[in-house]
């Protein structure tokens, strides 16, 4: 969505009284015109690492009404957000303090009296609290190695109204101080000391002590930043962000250009275990890994998640989204990041059928699997862990049985990459709306799928991943052996065409 470009002024004396808080005294916002969302200018400051804090003062200029103030207490399924504020002042002109009334969680209301006048915002914002692993890179963090910090969350969402209030927030002006020593990178357009964010629910600034590499995948500037220290090389993630930068860009026929941003820091917190969270926002991928102490292993995990990671930027960042098909951009974005890797030969075979295996079995255990279709899931994904589980699981199940089936009716002449191509093509360089027609349409459009789509998709009925994968020359079996669970391995005799669809699944593009 096209938004307008911000409009400031230069202070005026009255605004002197706030120099102390804000030195970018020519970067004030003015109130909107028609009463709505007056725009603020904001900093980020005193940050610290060690403590896992930020100081937040923001400015605008307000005429004389009573006013709403809004922080984001829910965001993907981590609630609470709110009671990271402390402090919270609002102050005059005069440097008088506005009396706050709270009406609910991270709402508050407030009057501003006599004629026009710029009134500050400061409070400060402590990351220090726990959260489930999964959940760390939702939100802004900061940790003694790096910090992700998101104005979605950080910001406050200054409205007149109640309607307002529930509309997209207003652009903002943004300075932030990094800790010493510390960078920040991001994208977007950057001033002298602002950067200008059109939306703030769609930036991430990365602030650490990094090393970067900057490559060019056909128009797009890729900056890969790294904090942290790890059981592999720079090197080997500098070419690997590359590599899948490159290959999904060549699935689906990118138009894209401009300035990307694809990080990796540790996590804020100490943990045990192999683990990884991360978010892709607009043109950023913010990503922590936790290693296990098998660098290998963990480099592995890490490259997976990755993959799936990068290819948001397309699937669903480059599309407008009528509504939640999670389904496909997630489970079927998995998929595709095991489809990237293998066509990089940087998986083989086994590796491919052992995910697809392991995906079967969290679906085998899933209380949900014959309760809610893939479709009505997907609203509903953070609701509990099993939806949650359900999108992401099922999904990349279903996108693995369809893409073989795909394969088998076209004898290799198609596959999934083709229906994303054409998805892309067709809705995200038209500017075309998307959602669960558009993407079913597609699916059905390339073979007889009538009846999958209607039972692994849009119904209930349980997938018998056995049955299902024999004609391809597969065999599954449950094992007993170590932690147990399912396997697939090619039958011990194929036919021709058995063996040209498994050989087909590891072949780069473009051979």
């Amino acid at each position: 969505m096209r938004r307008g470009a911000i409009k400031f002024h230069r202070v005026n004396p009255l605004l002197l009284a706030f120099a102390f808080l804000l030195p970018f005294n020519q970067a004030f916002g003015q109130s909107d015109p028609v009463g709505h969302a007056p725009e603020l200018a904001c900093r980020v400051d005193r940050i610290s690492p060690q403590r896992h804090t930020l100081d937040v003062s923001c400015v605008a200029v307000l005429p004389a009404k009573k006013f709403q103030l809004r922080f984001t207490d829910q965001f993907a399924g981590v609630g609470g957000l709110s009671e990271r504020v402390y402090g919270l002042k609002i102050k005059d002109a005069k440097s008088d303090a506005l009396q706050l009334e709270l009406r609910g969680d991270g709402w508050y209301s407030f009057a501003v009296t006599g004629e026009a006048q710029p009134i500050t915002i400061s409070y400060e914002m402590r990351l220090a609290r726990a959260l489930d692993p999964s959940q760390f890179a939702l939100v802004s963090s900061l940790g003694e190695t790096a910090g992700f910090l998101m104005p979605g969350d950080l910001l406050p969402r200054l409205c007149a109204d109640e309607p307002a209030c529930n509309e997209a927030m207003k652009p903002v002006r943004l300075q932030i101080t990094a800790p010493q020593g510390w960078q920040i990178a991001a994208t977007g357009k950057r001033g002298e000391e602002f950067f200008e964010i059109h939306d703030p629910q769609r930036a991430i600034f990365f602030l650490a002590r990094r090393r970067e590499k900057t490559i060019v995948a056909g128009a797009m500037n890729v900056q890969i930043a790294i904090a942290g220290d790890w059981g592999f090389g720079d090197e080997e993630v500098f070419k690997l962000a590359e590599a899948i930068a490159r290959e999904q860009a060549a699935i689906v026929g990118s138009r894209e250009k401009g300035d990307f941003l694809v990080t990796l820091a540790p996590f804020p917190q100490p943990l045990t275990g192999l683990r990884s969270s991360a978010v892709t926002i607009g043109r950023t991928v913010a990503l922590m890994l936790n290693p296990n102490n098998d660098p290998a292993a963990t480099f592995a995990h890490y490259r997976r998640h990755l993959a799936h990671e990068m290819f948001h930027f397309y699937l669903p960042n480059a599309f407008r989204i009528r509504e939640s098909f999670d389904w496909f951009w997630e489970g079927f974005t998995r998929y595709v990041a095991l489809v990237t890797l293998a066509r990089l030969r940087l998986i083989g075979l086994r590796e491919y059928l052992d995910a697809i295996g392991a995906e079967y079995e969290a679906y085998w255990f899933n209380p949900l699997r014959t309760r809610i279709s893939l479709v009505a899931a997907s609203p509903e994904k953070f609701a509990d862990a099993a939806s949650y589980d359900l999108v992401y699981r099922k999904g990349m199940l279903v996108a693995a049985l369809y893409d073989l089936e795909l394969r088998w009716q076209s004898r290799g002449k198609v596959n999934l990459a083709d229906v994303v191509r054409r998805l892309y093509q067709d809705h995200a360089l038209r500017g075309r709306e998307v959602g669960n027609r558009e993407v079913l349409d597609e699916m059905r459009r390339l073979g007889d799928f009538s009846r999958s789509i209607r039972d692994d998709i849009e119904g209930v009925r349980e997938i018998d991943l056995g049955e299902r994968v024999k004609p391809y020359g597969l065999v599954m079996e449950w094992y007993t052996t170590g932690r147990g669970g399912t396997r697939l391995k090619p039958a011990t005799k194929l036919s021709h065409r058995q063996r040209e669809l498994l050989s087909d699944l590891t072949k780069t593009a473009n051979q």
